[in-house]
């Protein structure tokens, strides 16, 4: 195993998480205080007063934990000086859409929350700010992101630890700009598959499967998504690192099995997990998903696990770099977590249980559920409160199915998007989405059954209580 990405990302991620934790001057002094272990310890080098072989780690991570608290300074004090904090009340605001609109406790609620950057308050030009969106479920769900709109809004403080300007609450808003071409044709694609999906399934089928394939749980039942939290498969219904593995890596394999060259075959897979990222919308949770997708095709394509670790650690800092507020999240660290368990131990366990004479395919699976499974608990535990008591064997018994979920339901959302709904692509779309049927049939028996009984989760008392 090649450790070397180790240490930047853990002091990459603790500078951010400090930061984003404490003040701006706090920031400012991570800021100054990794620049000046950097500088002396590259001057050390230069002097030859020390080898880089010794330091140049340590100098790396110094060096890329300045950057990050620089950058995350700067964010905060744009933050802090921005004219929307200075509001109270209400307000007008011009703002675009940079995610799709959820409804917020379920659909009964009538609330729906909507990540937006502000453009305009009033009739003045302000500089483009993230802030946090509530509106009227009816008003605001089917709008896309990178629509334009403008809506009178009451102006309320943002949350902490967040680089948000404000948390608002809307009134119906008025579109003035629609949404870029690639985002119109990635909600197209969603629609048509929810369309599809409950002409050919049943209501529960219908509702799951653009959960499974594009994280879209709209139409998800309130009682099934319980019952997979319970079950430990929730993370199935939202876009994760593995959905990117399973697509990008069957893209890969029909392009390799064509004769492609590695390296047009690595351009392509780009090209699959940037428009992957388009239809399945980039928003925070998505964008780490992706980095932790494209680690997961690069370790199954290469088999040298020695590879995978310093792709995971490069993703870590890029993605923190690029996103702050991931450091805090609690996905990024499962999917870190999950990876990280993935590449190291999975292998192990499963050559384990290859020697207990398990057939090499059940063996690979167990493998990588156990492992997984183990490594996020205490996380899960930590954020949730509750343990699942059932999720590994949950795991083991839904993963066979997955796949082949995962790469027909993108196919056929991709083909029914062509032509009219009631065209040939739709009823090709059709056609696969109901050879699902099974397999969806499979999923949710296994959530119902093992999430629906009183002690698949259990409470767990925070040692701090």
């Amino acid at each position: 195993m090649d450790f070397r990405l180790l240490l930047p990302a853990v002091v990459v991620w603790s500078v951010t998480a400090a930061g984003l934790l404490a003040s701006s001057a706090t920031t400012i002094g991570l800021a100054v205080g990794a620049g000046a272990i950097a500088v002396v310890g590259t001057g050390a080098c230069v002097m030859g007063r020390i080898g880089w072989e010794t330091i140049g780690l340590v100098v790396v991570a110094a060096g890329l934990a300045a950057m990050c608290a620089t950058s995350l300074s700067l964010r905060q004090e744009a933050r802090a000086d921005h004219p929307l904090r200075a509001e109270s009340g209400k307000a007008t605001v011009v703002m675009t859409l940079r995610g799709d609109p959820t409804p917020v406790g379920g659909p009964r609620t009538g609330r729906a929350r909507v990540r937006v950057d502000v453009e305009q308050v009033g009739a003045r030009p302000v500089p483009e700010a993230p802030a946090e969106l509530m509106g009227d479920a009816r008003a605001w769900l089917g709008l896309l992101p990178g629509q334009r709109v403008v809506a009178v809004v009451r102006v309320r403080p943002p949350p902490d630890h967040s680089l948000l300007v404000a948390s608002l609450t809307a009134q119906e808003p008025r579109t003035v700009g629609g949404p870029p071409a690639y985002e119109l044709g990635a909600g197209a694609i969603r629609e048509r598959l929810r369309t599809v999906a409950a002409r050919g399934l049943g209501p529960e089928s219908a509702g799951l499967l653009p959960g499974l394939v594009l994280g879209d749980e709209s139409a998800l039942d309130e009682q099934l998504r319980e019952d997979f939290r319970d079950a430990g498969l929730s993370h199935l219904t939202a876009v994760s690192g593995s959905n990117f593995a399973i697509v990008c890596g069957a893209a890969l394999l029909v392009v390799r099995s064509v004769g492609v060259p590695p390296r047009v075959a690595a351009i392509a897979g780009l090209v699959v997990i940037v428009g992957f990222v388009i239809l399945v919308r980039p928003s925070p949770s998505v964008l780490r998903a992706a980095l932790m997708g494209a680690v997961g095709v690069l370790a199954l394509f290469t088999s040298r696990r020695a590879q995978s670790f310093p792709a995971l650690g490069a993703a870590v800092v890029g993605g923190l770099l690029w996103w702050p507020e991931l450091a805090l999240q609690p996905g990024f660290a499962l999917s870190v977590a999950a990876t990280c368990a993935i590449v190291i131990w999975a292998p192990r366990l499963r050559d384990r249980l290859r020697q207990w004479r398990c057939p090499p395919g059940v063996a690979e699976v167990i493998a990588m559920a156990v492992t997984a499974q183990v490594v996020t608990a205490p996380i899960v535990v930590a954020v949730t409160g509750r343990f699942s008591v059932v999720g590994i064997v949950a795991n083991v018994l839904v993963a066979p199915v997955v796949a082949v979920i995962s790469v027909v339901g993108t196919l056929a959302a991709l083909i029914g998007a062509i032509g009219p709904p009631d065209g040939p692509g739709a009823l090709v779309a059709e056609l696969l989405i109901r050879a699902l049927a099974p397999e969806l049939w499979w999923m949710v028996w296994c959530a119902r059954t093992l999430g629906g009984v009183s002690w698949a989760s259990v409470d767990v008392p925070s040692p701090f209580d």
